[in-house]
């Protein structure tokens, strides 16, 4: 900055401004550059300079003549106002440690004129470089520097900062070595008592925060007794964790108890335990938890081990005893107990069936007991069915029954094995092996005797067998008959009624059946014989009968053996009622659809009574009945046929059939079903050579209702497997086919086309150019259908080749899993299928192989049947705190046999005892088929193995593992809403409709769910909330215009909040104006304004209405229809004066009037009042207004005479700030309350009634007005006549 005087002389003429320009001293060659030419100011700030640099600066006054003489300001050296800080003091060093340092220093001498900002620390080794130790300026005067590395020298040093920049560097600092200082630890820390009995206490601590520089070598236990101020110390030994049992204490004494800590240096201070002790027993009830891997029941195999494990807890160690069935279990070679507290378990091994039922444990000590049960189930074989019976034997069959075995062996009976012989054999031969009923008809031969036996199977086996002790001879017993079923009244006539019924399930043995009718009236007590002898039919004409007469009927069976019991009809009244019934479909000629089409045919039904509708086909009697495609609906007076998907074969004459008991009637239709053509027929290769064959087939059974045009011939090389068009335009049913290759295998197929399409194609025989016969092709591999102990049935289907001769039989060869060679099974071709394999060894596993052969000898082994690879891709794809999904993939082969289902297993880690691997099967109700299961009843807080095999007939696959071990626990989502594209942009609905908000949310755990509608208070007033599986709506019946606004879906959880916002408008009529009043008051009008309401209803006010309403009238009258928005104000004319009005104001747009405004207050139809104020005078009232800028005289006296008899009113408006008191007094004494007397008062006016005036009430009536403000009377005196 710099300054000058004006010149002594300005050249006659005004200075205008004046030139600054500077000049770097050591570059004269530099033009002067202008710093400033502008402005009178006598002062100017030289900007751009460079520090350190000297330089000139020169100033000349400019008038409007030129610019005068220059002065120039001597060098100058560009700097700072202020100066650098001096060198902070010595620096000193302290609390040396490997690697860091305390570093200490004093303030400068002087700060240059600038407060000091902060000081820079810099560090070196001794042979190294200087290095600054801090970023930022530290304030205080200490600093603690840090990442020295131990055993290193260093020095240090420091410097100040101000403003103006930093300062010398003090002096370096005394040389320092990072090192570490050792001394003696601090004393332990958290010392807890955590368990003490009488002879004993258990406690812990934590390590010291301070080991001293040297590693905790141990701990020493030191304890003093109650009444003795030594301390002896427990251990000899160092205790290397922070825990220790103090032994030896005395029971009953009381002892304190402290800790120290000890390195190489020494001991630490003691650190004692807050608590001391008495010597003496902690009293727990027992507690019993069960494991979770047995807490809903244990299912296992007979022969496996049984393991009950369960967690006791109770001080002291409680006494356990386990029960079975309420009885206690003792000791024995396959029982055994283990007691390990917590853990107590029970273990069976060799497990048989009578060892299932409810163990329970029990712990009991001087505390109390405690109890818990477990369900156990042993799987074995079932037991042996009970009350074996043989009735109902004919010559040719009877029926055997039993009961269940008492013994299910812990499973489901999967089926019934029904086997019989003759007395003359000894082989037993099955009757059923796959019955699950236990009633089942055997067929037998007439004449012959019969054992029969019956066993039992469930998934583990087949149990023993019940016979019967003598045999049953096959012949016809002749019993009394059965009761004819369905005996029904088919027909009333008008003396008469036609009886049907059915022949009897039973007819006792005997062809030779008949039957007895009777009838009886309904005041009669006897029956009636209608017929002579016995009837063959099962119908009946019972004619004889009176018109207007209620009767009932009965029949029974009757044959050599007896007769049944009767079958009895309820009442009926016979009376003629009798209209033909009438049908009529309504279709002209064929109907013709294509097919997938649906076919509708109705028909019109008349008739009295209502007659019974029958559809059928192809004049056929069996009624056509609904089903997935087909739909019948019949009314009063119609019946409709409706077929949906039509198909080829719906094509037919269709029959409705309508009958009632005066007739039958029907009528026909055709429908013909358009589809493509079914396949040929008998397809046959024939005169096979070297390059061509014959091929001849039957044309179609079913043409698909229209001519077939032509036939397409493909073929097909079977090793390259790709077809191809030989022909599709053959009409005969036979072609030749050429250009075939010698020596390949070749396929054809043939199928029919008409207009629809071409029909299916059916496929020959392979055959080989050039050659006639060969071996047969290898079958399937074969499939262990039944599996006993020593023996299996072996099933296998037919190959597909049987190399153009007849398959003789089949060679089935076996051998164990691990074995190399296989051994043939039987000698000479099985002609079947199926082959049962005896002499196995129990518990082997078995392989087995199948060979075809036919004239030209043994064709290629099939594939062997084996386990199942296993299953892969096993993962966790959901979890809970109590349960894991896993999923995984099929296996890739089965085998060769159909797989069965999956068997998943866990294992909690570290649950694997002696003789058992841990792991436990999870789906043991029912077989697995799917490739997922959730396993349920899991800990949170244990950790789990999972593995998953696959299982067919042969055996279990090798397990799948899961990678990793898996602890339960919920999967959190964050909260997610899916709002319709619609609702984005707002819902606009009418007044009176239903508002309706949905969206649909996810989020795990479940988010809470919560509706909002913006505004004052955030809430939703009216309306109903569902929530429904993934969706949440919100549903307001009759919306109205105050539903408008925005509406919030909000979700919460823990996982996160998410929240979307939604535009509603409900059109509706506005809402009420807002500020309505009245201003400029007259005798005869007066101006009304408002503002336009706030609520729209959705759409723009196009006009106001205006209703005015004196004060002593109900009903409003209409002031202006149409007033629009640039009208307001309004001035209302053609008040009477003296009358007091409200007036109302209603908003119109285009869906009506709105809310109607009313004034809050009346206004009296009057001119303004005067200087002091205004009277009115009637016979009855008087009324005055008192003007808050009015002082009123207190001597005003106004006068009113009255009649006696009537009405006096006074009546006053009233102002001021704040509200005045009102009070009203009569010869200076309150009248508030007096009998006769009404007063109201309100923040603007206050009134006074009295209803038939009389001399009683003539006087001084005073009105008072008391505020803050100050106080204001009015007196009025009222004088009665009369």
């Amino acid at each position: 900055m710099i300054q000058w005087r004006a010149p002594k002389d300005d050249g006659g003429t005004p200075i205008t401004n004046y030139v600054v320009e500077k000049k770097d001293v050591k570059k004269p060659w530099e033009p002067w550059s202008v710093v400033s030419s502008s402005g009178t100011s006598t002062k100017a700030k030289v900007t751009r300079l460079e520090k350190g640099r000297e330089y000139i600066v020169r100033v000349r006054a400019e008038n409007k003549i030129g610019i005068g003489a220059s002065l120039e300001s001597p060098p100058t050296i560009a700097k700072h106002m202020f100066n650098p800080p001096g060198p902070p003091g010595f620096p000193e060093c302290s609390d040396v440690t490997e690697n860091a340092v305390t570093v200490e220093w004093a303030l400068p001498d002087h700060d240059g004129g600038s407060p000091i900002s902060g000081y820079v620390i810099e560090r070196r080794e001794m042979t190294g470089k200087w290095i600054r130790v801090n970023k930022t300026p530290v304030l205080d005067l200490r600093y603690r520097v840090s990442g020295l590395f131990e055993g290193n020298s260093y020095e240090f040093r420091v410097f100040a900062e101000n403003i103006a920049g930093i300062s010398e560097p003090s002096l370096t600092s005394d040389p320092i070595k990072a090192t570490r200082a050792i001394t003696k630890p601090g004393p332990p820390g958290n010392p807890k008592l955590k368990d003490w009995s009488k002879s004993y206490a258990d406690i812990c601590w934590t390590k010291p925060t301070r080991d001293g520089g040297s590693p905790i070598l141990g701990y020493f236990i030191e304890v003093q007794k109650s009444g003795s101020a030594q301390w002896d110390r427990i251990n000899k030994d160092l205790i290397k964790i922070c825990a220790y049992r103090v032994p030896g204490l005395i029971e009953g004494m009381e002892y304190r108890i402290r800790i120290r800590a000890t390195n190489k240096v020494g001991d630490s201070e003691p650190r004692e335990v807050p608590e001391t002790v008495l010597a003496k027993d902690i009293l727990v009830p027992p507690e019993v938890v069960v494991d979770v891997s047995c807490r809903d029941s244990v299912t296992v195999r007979a022969g496996q081990i049984i393991s009950l494990i369960t967690r006791v807890k109770g001080r002291p160690d409680p006494e356990i005893t386990w029960t079975k069935d309420a009885r206690a279990l003792s000791r024995e070679k396959r029982l055994e107990m283990n007691n390990n507290y917590p853990v107590c378990e029970l273990i069976i091994s060799d497990a048989i069936r009578s060892d299932y039922g409810k163990y329970g444990i029990v712990a009991k000590n001087s505390s109390g007991q405690a109890q818990a049960t477990i369900l156990v189930n042993v799987l074995d074989i079932p037991g042996a069915c009970q009350n074996l019976k043989v009735a109902y034997v004919t010559k040719k069959s009877c029926m055997v029954s039993w009961e269940n075995p008492e013994d299910n062996g812990g499973t489901e009976i999967t089926q019934y094995i029904i086997e019989c012989r003759q007395p003359s054999q000894r082989g037993w031969t099955v009757v059923s092996n796959d019955w699950t009923k236990r009633l089942i008809k055997a067929p037998l031969t007439e004449g012959c005797e019969y054992f029969f036996r019956v066993s039992a199977e469930n998934k583990i086996g087949v149990g023993p067998s019940t016979e019967t002790k003598s045999p049953v001879l096959a012949v016809d017993p002749i019993e009394k008959p059965g009761e004819p079923i369905d005996f029904h009244i088919s027909e009333v006539g008008k003396t008469f009624c036609f009886l049907k019924w059915k022949k009897p399930d039973n007819d006792g043995g005997s062809r030779n059946i008949a039957y007895h009718i009777e009838k009886k009236p309904k005041e009669a007590e006897e029956w009636e014989r209608l017929h002579k002898g016995a009837i063959k039919e099962t119908y009946f004409m019972a004619d004889r009968c009176i018109e207007n007469q209620i009767y009932q009927f009965r029949v029974q069976t009757k044959n050599e053996g007896g007769e049944s019991n009767w079958v009895t009809t309820g009442e009926v009244l016979v009376k003629e009622q009798l209209v033909l019934p009438e049908v009529k479909i309504k279709l002209d000629g064929t109907l013709v659809v294509r097919a997938g089409d649906s076919i509708a045919v109705e028909a019109i039904v008349k008739g009295k009574p209502q007659p019974d509708v029958k559809w059928t086909k192809d004049e056929t009697t069996e009624e056509i009945k609904k089903g997935p495609r087909l739909q019948l609906e019949t009314g009063a007076d119609f019946s409709k046929l409706l077929i949906n998907g039509a198909r080829r074969t719906d094509s037919g004459k269709y029959v409705v059939t309508a009958s009632n008991s005066s007739g039958t009637s029907s009528a026909k239709c055709t429908i013909n079903v358009l589809d493509r053509p079914g396949p040929i027929r008998d397809l046959k290769v024939s005169g096979i050579t070297t390059d061509r064959c014959n091929l001849a087939w039957e044309v179609p059974e079913d043409d698909g209702g229209c001519d077939i045009y032509n036939y397409i011939i493909e073929k097909c090389e079977t090793k390259r497997g790709v077809w191809s068009v030989h022909s599709n335009a053959v009409i005969t049913n036979k072609a030749k086919v050429t250009r075939l290759i010698e020596g390949n295998e070749y396929i054809f197929r043939v199928r029919a086309e008409n207009k629809m399409g071409p029909g299916p194609a059916v496929q020959s025989e392979t055959i080989v150019a050039g050659t006639q016969f060969s071996v047969p092709d290898a079958p399937e591999a074969p499939e262990v259908t039944k599996i006993g102990k020593e023996e299996m049935t072996v099933q296998w289907s037919e190959p597909d080749r049987d190399g153009g001769k007849p398959i003789i039989g089949y060679l089935l060869e076996k051998r164990e899993e691990h074995a190399v060679r296989w051994s043939p099974v039987n000698k000479d071709p099985v002609p079947g299928t199926r082959f049962t394999v005896t002499g196995l060894l129990p518990l082997h596993d078995y392989q087995y192989r199948v060979k075809a052969v036919n004239e030209i000898g043994v064709g290629t082994p099939s594939k062997a049947s084996q386990p199942p690879a296993p299953p892969t891709n096993l993962k966790v794809v959901d979890s809970t705190k109590s349960t894991v999904t896993l999923s995984w993939t099929k296996s890739v082969s089965d085998g060769g046999a159909p797989l069965i289902g999956y068997v998943v297993e866990m294992r909690a880690q570290g649950s694997t005892k002696k003789g058992d691997d841990g792991w436990k099967r999870c789906n043991v109700a029912a077989q697995l088929i799917v490739c997922e299961f959730t396993v349920t009843s899991l800990d949170e807080k244990l950790v789990y193995e999972f593995r998953v095999s696959a299982q067919n007939q042969v055996g279990m696959s090798l397990p799948c593992n899961l990678e990793g071990a898996v602890i339960p626990r919920e999967i959190l989502e964050a909260p997610e809403i899916d709002l319709d594209a619609n609702l984005k942009q707002g819902l606009t609905v009418r007044a009176g409709c239903p508002i309706r908000l949905c969206a649909t949310i996810r989020g795990r755990p479940h988010p809470t769910v919560t509706w909002r509608r913006m505004g004052i208070d955030n809430v939703v007033r009216k309306g109903k909330v569902d929530i429904i599986d993934t969706m949440t709506f919100l549903v307001i019946p009759d919306s109205t215009r105050d539903d408008s606004g925005k509406y919030c879906l909000t979700l919460q959880s823990p996982a996160g909040e998410k929240a979307v916002f939604v535009n509603v408008k409900v059109l509706d009529t506005p809402g009420p104006v807002l500020n309505l009043e009245g201003t400029d008051i007259k005798q005869t009008s007066v101006m009304l304004s408002w503002n336009p309401p706030e609520i729209t209803g959705g759409s723009e006010v196009t006009h106001y209405i205006v209703e005015k309403r004196a004060i002593d009238r109900k009903t409003w009258a209409t002031v202006k229809t149409e007033v629009q928005a640039d009208k307001i104000p309004l001035k209302i004319s053609g008040l009477i004066p003296g009358t007091e009005y409200y007036f109302r104001v209603l908003a119109v747009n285009e869906y009506g009037s709105g809310v109607p405004k009313v004034t809050p207050t009346s206004y009296l139809a009057s001119d303004p009042v005067s200087k002091y104020h205004s009277i009115i005078r009637t016979s009855r009232q008087i009324t005055f207004h008192l003007g808050s800028k009015i002082k009123l005289s207190a001597d005003l006296k106004e006068l009113l005479e009255l009649n006696a008899g009537s009405n006096m009113k006074l009546y006053a408006t009233i102002k001021g700030r704040p509200t005045p008191k009102v009070t009203w007094a009569k010869m200076n004494t309150n009248i508030k309350g007096r009998q006769g007397i009404v007063i109201k008062s309100s923040n603007i006016d206050t009134m006074v009634m009295v209803e038939k005036v009389n001399r009683y009430d003539a006087g001084k009536y005073i009105l008072s007005l008391d505020s803050l403000a100050g106080m204001k009377m009015y007196t009025i005196v009222v004088k009665v006549l009369g």
